[in-house]
């Protein structure tokens, strides 16, 4: 039996759509009948996305480039968005700086790098909300879903502070937006196979002359409850629900989908 979320007709704009768990929710997002823009920096690789999403899903999914980094960027993928479907009820935030997360140790670590990374996820995010929300307030209905990630809640890394800030981000705004009919939570997923993660494990198991198997046995598999690397969907499927109509009594939520990686309690 099908359940239907209440997404026909919403207008949604996935950033970090063109790959990974970003083009995974794009995806489910159209063939819940909503009406997609997805968005990142390449446009090459945003327009084969777009078209492969359509010939899929047979959903309306377009491709603007974005680069969050920049408040003009934002404001001109959010006002072509509203020009071009009436308006903006959903945003999920995925984008994520080319280099990746700040791994290295203090004395290692590169300062613009981290800047980059906190520009484009935690004040990217900050702009992308800025610029949607009025559209959201409008329609009296809204869902915001904030892509984080596990170092949120431990020690693996400096770019960790972006998480964690994103968290707060998101508790605010779900104060300051309730009483709108907008929702905003954050999710958390583990390790992901993505285009990023895949890559990311081939070249360690270069440096260790071992297998990708090996690998994401031991950063994926054996410390997850459920003994595999998580998929792109499983992770979709989380944001999905809360960007429907399913999830109305939720916001200001911290989830983690992770298969059981992370040990910690919550109360």
């Amino acid at each position: 039996m099908s359940v239907d979320y209440g997404l026909a007709g919403k207008v949604a704009i996935v950033t970090g759509g063109s790959v990974g768990i970003g083009k995974e929710t794009a995806r489910q997002l159209a063939r819940q009948g909503a009406k997609v823009v997805i968005a990142a920096r390449t446009r090459e690789a945003l327009e084969t996305a777009a078209e492969a999403l359509r010939l899929e899903t047979g959903g309306e999914v377009v491709a603007v480039p974005v680069d969050t980094t920049q408040r003009t960027s934002v404001e001109n993928l959010v006002s072509e968005t509203a020009r071009r479907f009436g308006g903006v009820h959903i945003l999920v935030n995925c984008a994520a700086a080319p280099g990746g997360l700040v791994r290295n140790e203090i004395e290692k670590a590169d300062e613009d790098g981290l800047i980059a990374d906190l520009n484009t996820k935690l004040v990217g995010y900050f702009r992308m909300c800025k610029a949607c929300v009025p559209h959201m307030r409008q329609a009296g209905w809204g869902r915001i879903v904030n892509v984080g990630g596990l170092t949120a809640r431990s020690t693996e890394a400096l770019s960790g502070m972006r998480n964690a800030a994103l968290v707060h981000l998101t508790k605010t705004l779900s104060d300051q937006l309730g009483v709108d009919g907008i929702t905003v939570n954050i999710v958390h997923p583990g390790v992901t196979r993505t285009e990023h993660i895949e890559a990311w494990f081939a070249d360690m198991a270069r440096a260790e002359g071992t297998s990708v198997d090996a690998i994401v046995k031991r950063e994926a598999a054996d410390p997850a409850a459920i003994r595999r690397m998580l998929e792109a969907d499983e992770v979709a499927n989380a944001i999905v629900f809360l960007a429907s109509s399913l999830a109305s009594g939720l916001t200001g939520e911290s989830i983690a989908v992770d298969g059981g990686l992370s040990r910690a309690v919550f109360l």
